[in-house]
């Protein structure tokens, strides 16, 4: 999974840095500091059934704000370019790119993949389930 997104951002000539590529669940770890930034700021204190296994439920239960599907992609691709974060729904990797949006795409499902503004201002997530669920983009205000 971390080669086939790596390769994309190598094919976009995109500057990044894998900063974790390793399933490391000690909360202290770089990615589980990122997942814990990224609950804080797009699911707080909502709830939605499955949140223990998905984070991504908080947006297919409409918990928490979010735009679906083609018009998810259309708004995270015209962000502005800047630095964002991708992890994993299982917090394999952490990978940071500089000033760019990635335009990742998934051919095999198999995993959620997350890819946040440095500092959480918005996120677009690639589900396992698309094209039944998903995408999806939310925006903090």
């Amino acid at each position: 999974m971390t080669d086939y997104i790596i390769n994309q951002l190598i094919s976009q000539n995109i500057d990044f840095k894998l900063l974790q590529n390793i399933n490391d669940s000690n909360p202290t770890s770089l990615v589980s500091i990122t997942v814990s930034k990224w609950k804080a700021k797009f699911i707080n204190d909502k709830i939605a059934p499955g949140l223990d296994s998905y984070l991504w439920h908080i947006f297919s239960f409409g918990s928490a704000k979010s735009i679906k599907g083609t018009d998810a992609t259309i708004e995270y691709l015209s962000q502005p370019p800047t630095n964002v974060l991708i992890f994993n729904e299982s917090q394999q990797f952490l990978i940071e790119c500089s000033n760019s949006i990635p335009n990742i795409a998934m051919d095999d499902f198999t995993d959620d993949i997350y890819i946040s503004h440095h500092n959480m201002k918005w996120t677009y997530v690639l589900p396992h389930e698309i094209p039944d669920f998903g995408p999806y983009f939310s925006k903090q205000l």
